[in-house]
């Protein structure tokens, strides 16, 4: 019965806010333009100091690196497959975005922060900066096909410009100079990282109250949703169980680094693929796409909260 309550205490917040996001959507009691508010304060302000924070703590280790290795191929081949096989079939303009990545940024570190704790999430902020490299070329391309961006260069360094990277890169940096024991000697650390986990505080709870107010499955489009959906989790949960069969080669692996690779690859793909859409219905199917895996993530992370708990 204490496991059960346990779980109700993790679960029951999370679904709670995103009901809150449904709510509001069906009563119009928040615009859209509101909402890209409220995620432009989480990817701009809240999740770069979680990122900050827990890449300042770190212990780097070989599951860290082994981690980032297995993730740049893995969304490499899912990103061509998507390119060369799937576009012959399903020739969606915005489709490659759905499998350059995975929705760590918005979903993956707010869920995975709400079970182990800042002091962790640096491990599902590692396999985020390993995707980038894929990503970002993806997105450069997609996004300079419309014609709506001056270069791929220059939507490239917008993307290396992004709070995550930079403060991702920041805690790092000060963790691995030795910088962070200057300022812990300086009596410093202790008003950096109380700063920045202030901030950080209401990351999980807006971003999943968005993730409600965004979810949406069109009708007219529903086979095709849910034949690409099924694609995407099939191609990413079986590289999951891949990456879990090379991480028994690594001695002493973490649990939470194991947590961490079966939450990225049962995530969403990347929620920019709706933006990149040129038609109504590209948009629609990438919407619904989002939205559905979204709903699998949730049900995962319920399973994974039973067994943390």
């Amino acid at each position: 019965m204490e496991k059960w309550g346990a779980v109700a205490q993790v679960v029951a917040p999370i679904f709670a806010a995103v009901f809150m996001g449904i709510w509001a959507r069906r009563k119009s009691l928040l615009t859209l333009k509101e909402v890209k508010g409220l995620q432009q304060y989480v990817m701009n302000f809240g999740v770069p100091c979680v990122l900050f924070n827990s890449c300042l703590g770190a212990a780097m280790s070989a599951e860290s690196a082994a981690s980032f290795a297995m993730v740049f191929p893995t969304i490499l081949l899912s990103m061509l497959f998507a390119f060369f096989v799937l576009r012959k079939k399903m020739p969606y303009h915005n489709l490659p975005m759905l499998f350059a990545a995975q929705e760590s940024g918005m979903l993956g570190i707010p869920l995975y922060l709400t079970l182990f704790g800042a002091a962790h999430v640096f491990k599902m902020g590692v396999l985020d900066l390993a995707q980038s490299l894929v990503s970002i070329a993806t997105l450069s391309i997609l996004a300079a096909d419309t014609g709506e961006n001056p270069t791929p260069g220059a939507i490239a360094g917008k993307v290396l410009r992004s709070p995550m990277l930079l403060m991702s890169a920041a805690g790092l940096l000060l963790n691995v100079s030795g910088a962070k024991v200057v300022l812990d000697q300086a009596g410093l650390l202790d008003v950096l990282t109380a700063m920045t986990e202030f901030i950080a505080q209401p990351v999980s709870a807006l971003m999943l109250f968005s993730v409600g107010f965004s979810l949406s499955l069109s009708e007219r489009n529903r086979s095709v949703i849910m034949r690409l959906s099924a694609i995407h989790f099939i191609l990413l949960a079986g590289a999951g169980l891949i990456m879990q069969g090379i991480m028994l080669l690594i001695p002493h692996v973490e649990a939470e680094t194991r947590w961490a690779i079966l939450m990225y690859t049962t995530l969403p793909g990347s929620y920019i693929a709706t933006t990149l859409g040129r038609t109504q219905e590209e948009t629609e199917i990438a919407s619904g796409v989002c939205s559905l895996l979204t709903i699998v993530s949730l049900a995962v992370f319920c399973v994974i909260a039973v067994f943390v708990a």
